[in-house]
């Protein structure tokens, strides 16, 4: 989301193979040459640069989410986005949701029913208002705001970014802060569903050569019912962890990260089963995600 130019399913293969050959691949491709300091070296979390103004971008998602217990679940998510900066200070961008899900069931306690289908999931806005940047305040700060609408679901989200640099630029450390809220139409009773849900990630990347970077992520994802700040409660939390690999150029930048749930889950209800072993029961053990951006 920032100024990089500047400093099917029918064969199963394991994460760690898939992460390996993305990282081979990318390396491969690359040229070495000069990075620059205001690069987004993580999967997830934001950093607070905008493009500048006029400048244009055209951004590309995949995030794989692997295994559930009692049953083989992959779903591959995809997301389209242009941006656009409408000042030095302030930019927008617009994109497209898909995905295609493939479920099946292995053993009684299993999550989901079969599903084998490839569907649009809606469509987004986003806004980012840089407050502060990283290079000329004490740290940087920004505010983002994200309106969303698909099939019988709508939500708003809201985050605080934060970021500091150490070391001339080398290391970058980053945080968000995510309130999220969820509407989903319930067809039957012909009510709108509410739910919320409050993240916190917290990311840190070194320059490693000319223009890689290598990081961390700690994802934390709370899920509420109904809105939080109107009658919520909480439901249950979990974290990833895992690591990162960025490269960018004048033109192109493409973003590695893979995430391993953590046994540190919680279950806030008084609903059995929702966490088994530490792990939250109908939440994805992998995540993979790679994201590629073109400066136009």
């Amino acid at each position: 989301m920032t100024r990089l130019h500047q400093p099917t399913f029918k064969r199963r293969f394991s994460p760690h193979a898939l992460t390996l050959g993305a990282m081979t691949a990318l390396m491969a491709l690359a040229p070495w040459q000069q990075a620059h300091a205001d690069e987004s070296p993580f999967a997830y979390t934001y950093l607070t640069e905008v493009l500048p103004q006029g400048g244009m971008e055209i951004e590309q998602w995949l995030t794989w989410k692997h295994k559930k217990p009692q049953e083989k679940f992959d779903q591959l998510q995809g997301r389209t986005e242009f941006e656009y900066g409408f000042s030095n200070r302030f930019q927008g961008a617009f994109y497209l949701n898909y995905e295609h899900t493939k479920i099946e069931p292995e053993g009684p306690g299993a999550p989901n029913d079969f599903d084998d289908t490839t569907k649009f999931t809606g469509v987004n806005a986003e806004f980012i208002y840089q407050v502060w940047s990283p290079f000329t305040d004490p740290f940087g700060f920004a505010l983002y705001f994200e309106p969303s609408i698909g099939d019988g679901e709508r939500a708003l989200e809201f985050k605080l970014l934060f970021q500091k640099n150490f070391l001339e630029d080398r290391l970058i450390f980053a945080t968000n802060f995510i309130l999220e809220y969820e509407w989903e139409h319930e067809a039957e009773e012909n009510i709108w569903e509410h739910a919320s849900a409050f993240e916190i990630t917290v990311a840190l990347a070194y320059r490693v050569a000319p223009g890689w970077f290598a990081g961390v992520e700690f994802l934390n994802e709370n899920e509420y019912a109904e809105h939080i700040f109107s009658g919520a409660h909480a439901e249950v939390s979990k974290f990833y962890f895992g690591p990162t690999i960025h490269y960018a150029t004048q033109n192109w930048w493409a973003t590695l990260g893979f995430y391993k749930q953590l046994p540190w889950a919680s279950n806030h209800t008084d609903e059995a089963g929702l966490v088994a072993h530490g792990y939250v029961y109908d939440a994805e053990r992998t995540r993979l995600r790679f994201r590629l951006g073109i400066i136009l």
